[in-house]
């Protein structure tokens, strides 16, 4: 399904849901509670990331653990640049598949992140970037720093300090779309520069509270305070069925599901 409906002039933006689990997927290895031995396919989820396509740029936010089945799963053969939110392993750990994009595409692929993450990045994965030669090839990056408003590849992206337990991590926005990852609290700053939104996507883990995310409760409170057109909770575990989640939210709220589509149409259209 896409949101909003395809009647526009011009669509200024493609979003695809990679991803909308927590770090363990869903099902869970193991386990047999009704959410993971569910027959309902918005039920199964991968690791989260996210796919964006602006200004004829293809932008990929966070390298998941499932990246490689993700970018065969919806046909993703090019990138212009990857947004870390983190370096949780679950948002980071599918970074050598960038390796294939240098092949197909032929160029170095640019990397944006705040000092923590690019500095654990380069620690985390140092055969990247150390002088040694892999046999099959590794990645080729550009890894970049950000505080501040940056372009990507010609695209202009908002870093958007937000908190991750005692940790600030970053959200991205990107045009009328924002994207809030592992979410626990969102600085009065942040808030100022999430106004107009055409899609906030914003984590929303389980219904009990939790200490490095938002529960629905609060994703809910905070879609209430920014009243963007549409809000989309993602990085959910597997005490959340979509059905039950779906019958329960309110209008303009719905929860994410792997391969989900939302077209941003240009402003009055």
């Amino acid at each position: 399904m896409k949101y909003p409906p395809v009647n526009a002039k011009f669509i200024v933006m493609k979003v695809i849901i990679l991803g909308c689990a927590t770090s363990t997927g869903v099902p869970i290895v193991g386990c047999t509670c009704p959410v993971c031995t569910s027959g309902n396919p918005k039920n199964n989820r991968t690791r989260c990331s996210l796919f964006v396509h602006a200004e004829g740029k293809n932008i990929l936010i966070d390298t998941s653990t499932d990246l490689r089945f993700q970018a065969l799963r919806h046909g993703i053969t090019t990138l212009d640049a990857v947004l870390y939110t983190h370096s949780h392993a679950d948002h980071t750990h599918g970074i050598d598949e960038l390796r294939v994009y240098n092949f197909m595409n032929g160029k170095v692929i640019p990397c944006f992140g705040d000092t923590r993450t690019i500095g654990n990045l380069r620690k985390n994965f140092g055969y990247i970037f150390d002088s040694t030669v892999s046999a099959g090839g590794k990645p080729k990056l550009i890894m970049n720093t950000v505080s501040g408003d940056f372009e990507a590849d010609g695209v202009k992206v908002t870093p958007l300090p937000i908190f991750h337990a005692d940790w600030t991590i970053l959200g991205y926005r990107i045009g009328g779309m924002a994207y809030l990852t592992d979410c626990s609290g969102i600085p009065d700053e942040t808030m100022e520069k999430l106004t107009g939104l055409d899609l906030l996507i914003i984590s929303a883990l389980r219904y009990r509270p939790h200490p490095a995310h938002f529960n629905v409760e609060q994703a809910v409170e905070a879609a209430k305070k920014l009243k963007p057109g549409l809000t989309v909770l993602t990085h959910m575990g597997h005490e959340i069925d979509y059905d039950e989640l779906s019958a329960e939210l309110p209008e303009g709220i719905t929860p994410a599901y792997d391969g989900m589509e939302i077209l941003l149409e240009e402003p009055g259209a």
